[in-house]
């Protein structure tokens, strides 16, 4: 890289990539970090390629302006949260999204840096690298590293799996890997997720031109993010893209669809197009955003978050259970694992929700039943004494779909042959915010993102210097796992026979706990 038009208002940076020259831009305290937004690591996915697997991009030969505030942001319809959370509105939508934003220390230091990529989530729906929450200014120049966030297509544009969509076969292995089709295929299962496939492999191939060390890649999965990141780290082919791994609240508990579900919620979006469905790949972005909105208001059960467009089990990229394909996976080779979860994950969906007011103990007791069967009251009475009837409701979706899980991939990862540390961000939104607790996301801006993100509503009420001084300890500690695969002295490793997790935030920061899972609950799960 190098520094250009040093005279400028905001000073240019220029480097070189396989597919041709790209202007970025300094900034950060001091103009210590270059960055570069919208860089495309795959072909536009439009047209043809609308639903195929991602293709190399043909390059450029005019340097390509990767200079500006925003990069690029997929084509979705409004988060639900995206109020709370602070999310820019108004902003330029495309399908044109297969890209990244990169961040790198603007000084080469003593040698190639390490890199984080970012895998954000957004339940397969919405989100992308724009976001204030996940800017990678500041981490990048606090610890040295070169952080990549990518993009991939969300909804129906990347995870709409109709009868006749056919498996990609992913080919080859690490920077040389490939997909293959069946001949006469239009349309492949978990896009998306090839997606994400197609830019480790784009980092793998160019970080170096940024000052990264492709030698030391960590993949960091949030939400949809992670549970993608639990589907990679089964395929061999995928594997030496990168070196250690960080699965943040991935909703392990969450299995992905089965082939006949996700036809049948095909044919729902397919019904509902304003136009011919045989027009799939050419009718205009809108048109598909309509059909979506339809298939998510469709009525569905009291509680019942789940995404209609998500991981479908093609048995080629996604197998049906995540964290069991890891026992027949080849052997890690090494690979460091950090896992973990937010205290009260599902508050973000459940604590200020309207639709749970007047939850019944039947309807309670009906949750439990499914989940715990002969043990139903047992763990009934367990959740709920001394608390009101949503808030176990709540904490049982929570255990289900994030904190048992996790905790059982984390013995299945050790058993495995990784070296696996657990933590649990315990740091809760205080004020007006309060109801939502240690909730999903919770975290992200304490490790990526900006002021802007710090001042969104859901944190309106916090101390400031409180949240500055758990964001260093959290970059220094997800700075160290990076660099070395040990986040600090004294965290040791997760074993089945002798567990640890460490509490991140709140006031129990620092202390190992014996489980992801509140006392007297790991004996219900087990």
């Amino acid at each position: 890289m190098r520094a250009a038009d040093a005279g400028s208002a905001t000073r240019r940076t220029v480097t070189e990539v396989s597919g041709g020259p790209m202007v970025g831009r300094l900034e950060g305290a001091g103009r210590g970090v270059v960055a570069y937004r919208g860089v495309p690591y795959a072909a536009p996915p439009v047209g043809a390629d609308r639903f195929m697997p991602p293709r190399p991009h043909p390059g450029w030969s005019e340097p390509l302006r990767a200079d500006g505030p925003v990069g690029t942001v997929p084509l979705q319809l409004p988060s639900p949260f995206a109020a709370l959370m602070g999310d820019p509105v108004g902003v330029a939508q495309t399908e044109d999204c297969l890209t990244v934003n990169v961040w790198a220390p603007a000084e080469p230091g003593d040698g190639p840096h390490p890199v984080l990529v970012w895998l954000p989530g957004g339940s397969f729906l919405t989100g992308g690298a724009d976001l204030p929450r996940y800017d990678g200014a500041e981490l990048a120049a606090q610890e040295g590293l070169v952080v990549v966030l990518v993009n991939y297509r969300l909804g129906a544009l990347g995870f709409l799996a109709p009868s006749w969509a056919e498996p990609a076969a992913v080919e080859g292995a690490g920077t040389e890997l490939s997909f293959r089709v069946p001949p006469g295929t239009t349309h492949v299962t978990n896009a998306g997720l090839l997606d994400q496939i197609a830019a480790l492999r784009w980092v793998a191939r160019e970080i170096h031109a940024f000052g990264g060390d492709p030698e030391r890649v960590t993949v960091v999965g949030q939400s949809a993010g992670g549970q993608s990141l639990a589907a990679l780290l089964a395929l061999p082919q995928v594997r030496p893209l990168f070196r250690r791994a960080v699965l943040h609240s991935a909703p392990l508990g969450m299995a992905p669809q089965t082939r006949q579900e996700a036809a049948r919620i095909a044919d729902d979006f397919l019904a509902a197009l304003p136009t011919d469905p045989a027009r799939l790949r050419t009718m205009s972005g809108e048109q598909m955003l309509l059909a979506q909105r339809y298939v998510l208001g469709r009525p569905r059960p009291r509680g019942d978050v789940r995404p209609p467009f998500q991981l479908v089990t093609d048995h080629e990229v996604v197998a049906a259970d995540l964290p069991g394909a890891l026992r027949g996976a080849p052997p890690p080779d090494g690979l460091d694992l950090l896992a973990g979860v937010t205290r009260h994950e599902c508050a973000l969906w459940y604590g200020n929700d309207p639709g749970l007011d007047g939850l019944t103990r039947e309807e309670v007791a009906a949750e439990f039943a499914a989940v715990f069967g002969p043990r139903a009251e047992e763990a009934l009475r367990h959740y709920t004494s001394g608390t009101e009837w949503r808030v176990g409701f709540e904490e049982l979706k929570t255990d289900a779909f994030f904190t048992a899980p996790t905790e059982q991939f984390a013995d299945l990862a050790d058993a495995w042959g990784a070296s696996v540390r657990l933590f649990r961000f315990d740091w809760r939104v205080p004020g007006r915010a309060a109801s939502l607790r240690a909730c999903h996301c919770v975290e992200i801006p304490f490790l990526l993102g900006r002021a802007e993100a710090r001042h969104a509503p859901l944190f309106a009420d916090a101390d400031q210097e409180e949240m500055a001084a758990l964001r260093v300890l959290v970059r220094r500690l997800w700075g160290a796992f990076v660099r070395t695969g040990v986040p600090e002295d004294g965290w040791r490793p997760y074993r089945r026979e002798r567990p640890a997790v460490r509490v991140v935030g709140g006031e129990r920061d620092g202390v190992l706990l014996g489980s992801l899972l509140e006392p007297g609950r790991p004996q219900l799960w087990a």
